[in-house]
């Protein structure tokens, strides 16, 4: 049977749970907000729903998150993670919006979305209006510039595995050919350590990005421009043996 890991934005969401459930759950005290808040103490997971309430007004939504800003600059654990709970579910619906685009693993895509709203969180202004919305979109742009950046990784592989299996009979193995291409400059070592590992060997990016200290984002990006100078020099008939 198949077995399935849990994307960050699901082990987030099952961490705001923990948090803000049982006996003694995380609080946020409304009263002293105000802005049509309840007068009252309230779980924060209580908070979520009402946010998420189509007649709650910006102001209300407005307030929560300035004050969720403040407490995870001040007290990052355990308010950054509290701070993505709460948009966990417009996180979510930015996924299921942006999937059908992904051509990865759709985890891959979700660690992505989660990142642009934490680095959004870590530099947002906690006096902003509508701050929630700066937070959403941050992480709306993320998933999509990363759905721009691998639909064209899927095509220059796609390109760069045509090229090779067409110089194959002259070429020799794709190993070989991408040693040309080293050689000639066309890539550098790592460059076309990552290629034969994850375009030619189909080994897991993530393991190629732990192995050599990167982050996805970097392994994406040295892909992305490695294969794109490939497929030029496969094209030009550079590493195809003089007749």
């Amino acid at each position: 049977m198949t077995s399935f890991s849990p994307s960050h934005l699901d082990v987030i969401e099952r961490r705001f749970v923990a948090m803000t459930t049982g006996p003694n759950p995380l609080t946020l005290d409304c009263a002293t907000l105000g802005c049509g808040l309840p007068v009252e103490v309230m779980p924060l997971d209580q908070v979520r729903v009402l946010l998420l309430k189509r007649r709650t007004s910006w102001v209300t939504k407005n307030a929560v998150w300035q004050e969720l800003v403040k407490r995870a600059h001040a007290t990052p654990e355990p308010w950054t993670t509290v701070a993505a709970g709460m948009m966990i579910p417009g996180l979510k619906h930015i996924a299921g919006k942006l999937g059908d685009r992904f051509p990865g693993d759709r985890s891959d895509l979700d660690s992505e979305i989660l990142e642009g709203f934490l680095q959004a969180l870590d530099v947002a202004d906690a006096r902003a209006q509508k701050i929630y919305a700066q937070l959403y979109w941050a992480a709306f742009r993320r998933g999509h510039e990363t759905c721009n950046r691998e639909m064209r990784l899927a095509i220059s592989r796609s390109e760069l595995t045509e090229s090779i299996s067409d110089l194959r009979p002259t070429g020799g193995h794709p190993d070989l050919v991408l040693a040309e291409a080293m050689l000639s400059g066309v890539v550098t070592p790592q460059e076309a350590d990552l290629v034969s590992d994850v375009m030619i060997d189909h080994d897991d990016r993530s393991t190629a990005a732990k192995r050599l200290g990167l982050s996805r984002h970097q392994v994406a990006c040295q892909l992305n421009s490695a294969s794109r100078h490939l497929v030029d020099y496969l094209l030009s008939g550079s590493s195809r043996p003089a007749a």
